[in-house]
């Protein structure tokens, strides 16, 4: 039993449990507490949305992450998702602006007990969130901007990435009633914004640990990198030039998949997901009855014992080779999972290997310091709380 703010909750923290609650889409539905109080800050965000809304948009989004999944044309969330520069350097406005919002998205999220009244005056008397907030979407009405730009100008128009599948998805007399209907404008730029977000938080989390695990553990990198030059994939004396990376390349980095599994297996981005219970049920002997609440814990299943062989609180990518090759399928959820599993997770995993074998092939090495003490730091995603390494390349 769990406490989150004046919500009582059931804790389920085993992969069958998991495997019953994520299979089951008719006795379990997205919680609104999968994200408390995000509907203030981005309404028609597909996380928040269930029932006909949800069916409608997911009409809309699902087709579009699986084409760029298996076209690969994903290089950075900017450039593969929205065909779009956002420039980001330390003192840029929009890194400040989305670092603004982000934080006062956690802050309201984090409280539960806040009263929603309470919540939405803090929101618009707060100006420092107010000025990220108009920020954020002015940029996000300009990437709409210009791709409505391009399809008006252009004959036959067809859609090559995110932002271009969803303006041509708007329809403003879309409704429930009508799934095939489309998004309305505002539905669409809070679907723009959400996936900026969702993107950027992963990856940048996974890269963090990544970046951790890898400073704690030298010997894989050197396995990883052993496993480059076999495969012909390290960089020659040319800094300029790194060897194409194919998708039967790629397929055939099978240590380099065994490292990012693990980093997404060790890894609390997403600790911990959320359902409410729409009829009266049983799960192990434990009656849930109609509206009850219940929580997942993700974190807890990826660190267990009873179902992992090796130290499953160790980074150890190699337990993906031989002991742990057959694990629980539900021993390891890192992005949600069923019919409310996180519609980008593909993506995230195919951009954290990608930039991880860059990172290897460009000869990048992370060394410990006293200050690289980990630990946690709650925000979209969980990242470490202290991660500070040294940075060198080594050209051999």
């Amino acid at each position: 039993m769990f406490w989150f703010g004046p919500h009582r909750c059931i804790v389920f923290c085993r992969p069958e449990h998991a495997q019953i609650i994520f299979t089951d889409r008719h006795n379990f539905e997205q919680s609104p507490l999968i994200m408390p109080y995000f509907d203030l800050l981005c309404p028609y965000g597909i996380s928040l949305l269930t029932g006909a809304k949800w069916k409608r948009h997911i009409r809309v989004m699902l087709p579009m992450f699986k084409h760029c999944c298996q076209s690969l044309t994903m290089n950075i969330i900017g450039f593969i998702g929205f065909d779009y520069d956002f420039d980001v350097k330390t003192d840029s406005p929009l890194k400040i602006a989305f670092e603004d919002f982000v934080s006062y998205a956690v802050f309201i999220m984090m409280m539960p007990w806040l009263p929603r009244w309470l919540a939405k005056r803090y929101l618009k008397f707060n100006w420092k969130y107010q000025r990220a907030h108009r920020f954020i979407r002015q940029v996000t009405e300009k990437i709409v901007e210009e791709e409505q730009n391009k399809q008006y100008e252009a004959e036959n128009y067809q859609p090559k990435n995110l932002t271009a599948s969803l303006v041509s998805s708007v329809n403003e007399d879309a409704n429930d009633q009508k799934i095939s209907s489309g998004l309305t404008r505002a539905e669409m730029l809070d679907e723009v914004l959400l996936s900026i977000m969702a993107g950027y938080g992963t990856t940048s989390a996974g890269l963090s640990w990544f970046i951790f695990f890898l400073s704690k553990n030298s010997h894989v990198k050197q396995r990883m990198k052993e496993e480059l030059r076999q495969h012909n994939l390290m960089t020659t004396d040319d800094v300029e030039y790194a060897s194409p990376l194919t998708e039967e390349k790629l397929s055939s980095l099978i240590y380099c998949e065994c490292v990012t599994k693990e980093v997404f297996r060790l890894t609390p981005t997403i600790s911990v997901t959320t359902r409410m219970v729409t009829s009266d049920t049983i799960i192990d002997n434990v009656p849930i009855h109609s509206g009850q609440i219940i929580f997942i814990g993700l974190l807890n299943i990826k660190t267990d014992e009873r179902y992992w062989n090796k130290n499953p609180k160790e980074f150890i990518p190699e337990r993906f080779l031989i002991e742990d090759k057959n694990y629980h399928t539900y021993a390891m959820v890192p992005f949600d999972d069923g019919h409310r599993a996180c519609l980008g997770q593909d993506l995230a995993w195919i951009v954290l290997k990608l930039i991880i074998i860059r990172c290897m092939q460009r000869g990048i090495i992370f060394e410990d310091t006293q200050e690289n003490t980990g630990g946690y730091e709650e925000k979209l995603a969980c990242r470490p709380k202290n991660l500070a390494v040294r940075i060198r390349f080594d050209r051999h």
